[in-house]
């Protein structure tokens, strides 16, 4: 016996009815419309930090600038901190696929250059999140990603990634805000160095607990 939300009978097994794809296609279409909607969201909230500081942007402001009801905007966010998780997990994600499409040991400066030349494209966004003193956060989520295939009781791996995902965000960080200053292939040659000789060349480039 059938339940109500069976729409198929034994002549049309494996063959989606009429009103199966039409409802199929509202369910493709609503799901883009969220999709649409909660971009539109994001990039507003990020526009208007540009503007004023993340604290004093209020939900009126980001439905407005996004062009969507209070109503639309609470459908997708619960909070204007839950919109900076959802576009700070979209970069790290993007900076882990960039790091992971080249062999660590290999590939290292190659890794390194491509993920400089992507933090180019991102650096307003995230210096805008920096600004709203989401570092802690944003380690956190790189650190976090790492460790997402990880059991909690594998201590090695839990505290490697804390300590490159650290040392990664630390160095970003400290880029974006001196505007660049240093070409991505003298960086990207430290980065590939320090990766490679740990201490010893930390020792080589004058670092020191001293």
């Amino acid at each position: 016996m059938r339940g109500i939300c069976d729409m198929t009978d034994d002549h049309s097994i494996g063959h989606p009815t009429g009103r199966e794809r039409r409802l199929a296609t509202l369910h493709r279409s609503n799901a883009e419309s969220n999709a649409f909607v909660r971009e539109c969201i994001e990039g507003a909230l990020i526009q208007l930090m540009a503007t004023k500081p993340f604290a004093a942007i209020t939900v009126t402001d980001i439905a407005r600038r996004a062009g969507v009801s209070r109503n639309a905007y609470y459908r997708n966010y619960p909070s204007k901190e839950a919109i900076l998780e959802d576009y700070l997990r979209g970069v790290i994600e993007a900076m882990s696929a960039i790091l992971t499409a080249y062999d660590p040991v290999t590939q290292t400066r190659e890794s390194c250059m491509a993920l400089l030349a992507a933090v180019h494209d991102f650096a307003p966004q995230y210096r805008l999140l920096l600004d709203a003193g989401y570092g802690p956060r944003i380690r956190e989520t790189m650190r976090d990603h790492m460790n997402a295939s990880t059991p909690q009781s594998s201590y090695g791996p839990r505290y490697a990634a804390s300590y490159w995902s650290g040392a990664v965000c630390a160095m970003l960080e400290d880029w974006i805000r001196a505007g660049f200053d240093t070409p991505d292939r003298d960086l990207a040659d430290l980065m590939t160095d320090l990766m490679h000789r740990g201490i010893i060349a930390a020792a080589d480039h004058g670092i020191g607990c001293a």
